[in-house]
């Protein structure tokens, strides 16, 4: 197989303390055909949008973070570009060992029996896993994931006291974080805890002409 040399994202932000143990890097990949009734970020589901991006500039860029413990690959749906994601992974530690948190739609059964072999592959270098659709009538409360449906899968022992400590604490959304941009938008990241959150902040700023970016 010909190793890629690009990935198509949405967005790219750092650092994050809202999206898995520890301020992260957080990279929300292109594309998703799981289409989710209440996701919070539609704008990612088109395969043809975002931006394409070299696994050296986006490698460059994650290390260039001086104090985040590791990355988050949220979406879109990573599985879809599992291979390049993996390059970009090993890149990375060939300079740091920074843990991996990823989000995806399938079940870890599924990819396990039935993924392709570079999504197994991309399994076997994540740290923590998020797996499950977003299922807006499920919707709740929860750390680091937005319905009841959705696990909290340690596939290391990286993060497994972490996380044991945090559910401990309490199960609830690890909150959000808003920038405003130069250009007047304001930009939230995170999971909201509580349902259609987006729909009703956009609303509210509308009234007061302020565009909602996440």
């Amino acid at each position: 197989m010909t190793p890629q040399t690009t990935l198509r994202i949405f967005r790219r932000e750092a650092p994050v303390g809202v999206l898995g143990p520890g301020q992260r890097a957080v990279i929300w990949v292109q594309g998703c055909a799981f289409a989710c009734p209440g996701c919070i970020v539609p704008e990612s589901w088109d395969h043809n949008g975002g931006e394409e991006i070299t696994l050296g500039e986006l490698a460059d860029w994650v290390l260039g973070q001086p104090h985040i413990e590791g990355i988050t690959l949220s979406g879109g749906e990573p599985m879809i570009q599992a291979g390049a994601l993996t390059q970009l992974i090993d890149l990375i530690r060939q300079e740091r060992d920074l843990g991996v948190m990823c989000y995806t739609g399938y079940r870890l059964e599924a990819l396990q029996q039935q993924g392709i072999n570079s999504q197994r592959q991309l399994l076997q270098k994540i740290d923590l896993l998020v797996d499950g659709t977003y299922i807006q009538s499920q919707h709740d409360d929860l750390l680091w994931r937005g319905s009841r449906n959705q696990r909290l899968l340690c596939l290391t022992p990286r993060y497994r006291v972490t996380v044991a400590e945090r559910l401990a604490a309490g199960d609830n959304s690890a909150g959000l974080t808003f920038v405003s941009g130069s250009n007047g938008e304001v930009y939230f990241t995170g999971v909201p805890g509580m349902p259609q959150f987006r729909q009703q902040f956009e609303a509210q700023m509308q009234k007061r002409g302020i565009i909602i970016r996440v």
